[in-house]
């Protein structure tokens, strides 16, 4: 499933937030950055020219092949000021087919994060924003340039998370942080040919959330021993269904030694939904765990224990290894809806400045013009259920002098909880790897490759998808850069209930001219 190609974006001058539920001290930074510019604007244009040997992506050997000519125009701008950091990256993508009009279409991609500080160490807002288009299953017809394909199989999503957050220390003693997070995703159906029958799920649907949380928290005075209370309410609401989660906290670390601090959080989660569930969430909750840090490059914390009346295991990884290096994972268990899951990673975009993107969590994302998504990278069922998921990511980045390799392993679980109470909870499951090199080759060569596997357990059976990218860009003049690129899809799936089961690929190879001003 084409989600843009893996990019390594710099390392980060903040590191991963950790667990919600992990009273440790993890450090300020990873690792320094020079100092952006304050204020950087680039726009870009692109004009290609493509052929696709299956341009509906559809399943069986008769591949309907077309050409296409595709446009692009957008902007990326950074805006670096003390009271205000700002990340957009924006671009309207425009591809005319030329057989197959019905396959015409006009994405939005756009990725948004900024920062202000209002008053000085008192209150901050935060918001982000993204565009991007998806897939509803990897089952259905893909697309290897990303683009939609299908009217059942594909929507244009859209999103945003604002997060205003008040601050007050007492002394060094204590630190009260009150927050409030709003946040929507709508989901826009394109006007493409319908490529295939629909899919056999319930479409997502846009959904609404709002989080208030308040947390009291020990401040500087106490080194040793730490300690939080953190008291929440949550709500996310869609036409069809309303679920609400109250829960209190109360966090203790203590430093058992400079290296080693371990970790005990205990509280109550109150779990309502206006729809009947498989199982009672409502309960205690209890974890454990401990943080290792002998330098604030090495940072691994471990949780488990119980949460919403299932087994809970948790994690972090931040590992500068040296400063081209830099080893990154997490663990996470949470109760969602897909939706919720895409304003989970949306609320943990990060914008590197020259249109570069990326989860902060993993480390990775992509570059300008390709657009960050907060997708699920698996691609497991895009509707309106609610599930228990587990989720794993861990990616390497290393830089030198004229190559990044970037890779990472993924992981996604889900049980399906609104369900018939006392039902069987039916599982979901996706595992891959992804891969990506960057070479630069003399002074106006460049050349990308990258490559995705992934394992699909879904609608009754199994699915496998490759996809890959091979892609040389020649710097023509200091503005305007000439690229080839060719473009790879194959899925092979069994027993799938719903799709056909016939191999389907595509490969797609697109000569194109792009220039910045």
């Amino acid at each position: 499933m084409a989600q843009g190609n893996i990019t390594a974006p710099p390392l980060p001058t903040n590191p991963p937030a950790p667990s919600p539920t992990a009273a440790s001290d993890t450090g300020d930074t990873l690792l320094g950055q020079l100092p952006l510019p304050p204020i950087v604007f680039t726009g870009f244009a692109d004009l290609a020219e493509g052929y696709s040997t299956n341009s509906h992506a559809g399943s069986g050997t008769g591949g309907k092949g077309d050409s296409f000519s595709r446009g692009r125009i957008g902007f990326d701008f950074d805006y670096n000021k003390p009271r205000l950091t700002a990340n957009v990256s924006y671009s309207l993508t425009g591809t005319y087919w030329s057989k197959f009009h019905r396959q015409n279409h006009l994405t939005n991609r756009l990725n948004l994060t900024s920062r202000a500080v209002v008053v000085p160490d008192m209150l901050f807002v935060t918001a982000n924003a993204f565009a991007a288009p998806a897939d509803l299953t990897r089952a259905g017809p893909l697309s290897t340039s990303g683009e939609p394909i299908s009217r059942y199989n594909s929507r244009d999503t859209y999103g945003y998370v604002v997060r205003p957050e008040f601050v007050l220390s007492y002394l060094d003693y204590l630190k009260n942080t009150l927050s409030a997070s709003q946040g929507a995703v709508f989901f826009v159906r394109p006007s493409t040919d319908p490529a295939a029958p629909p899919p056999p799920i319930n479409p997502a649907l846009d959904s609404y959330y709002t989080t208030v949380t308040d947390e009291l928290a020990s401040g500087t005075y106490f080194e040793q021993l730490r300690f939080s209370v953190v008291g929440s309410y949550s709500q996310d609401s869609q036409s069809v269904r309303t679920q609400r989660d109250a829960q209190g906290l109360a966090n203790i670390s203590y430093a058992a030694t400079r290296f080693l601090k371990v970790f005990g959080v205990g509280g109550y989660s109150d779990f309502k939904s206006s729809q009947p569930l498989a199982k009672d969430l409502s309960g205690p909750t209890a974890l454990g765990g401990v943080t290792l840090s002998n330098t604030p490059e090495f940072v691994l914390t471990l949780e488990a224990g119980t949460q919403n009346n299932f087994p809970t295991y948790m994690g972090s990884l931040r590992w500068v290894i040296s400063p081209l290096t830099q080893l990154v994972g997490n663990a996470t268990d949470s109760i969602t809806t897909p939706q919720g899951d895409m304003l989970a990673r949306l609320t943990n975009m990060s914008g590197y400045g020259g249109g570069n993107f990326g989860d902060t969590g993993t480390g990775l994302g992509t570059g300008a013009g390709g657009g960050y998504s907060p997708y699920d990278p698996g691609g497991l069922a895009l509707d309106n259920s609610i599930y228990h998921m587990r989720s794993i990511q861990l990616s390497l980045v290393h830089t030198d002098e004229r190559t990044t390799y970037s890779g990472g392993l993924f992981g996604s679980e889900r049980d399906r909880l609104d369900l018939a109470p006392g039902s069987r909870l039916p599982r979901t499951s996706v595992y891959g790897a992804r891969l990506a090199v960057t070479q630069q080759i003399g002074t106006d060569w460049s050349a990308q490759l990258s490559a995705n596997y992934s394992l699909g357990n879904e609608f009754g059976g199994h699915d496998r998808v490759f996809s890959g990218d091979a892609r040389v860009n020649y710097h023509l003049t200091e503005a305007i850069d000439l690229y080839l690129s060719n473009g790879y899809t194959r899925r092979d799936s069994r027993n799938l209930l719903g799709f056909s089961n016939a191999p389907a690929e595509e490969d797609q190879i697109i000569l194109g001219i792009n220039a910045r001003f």
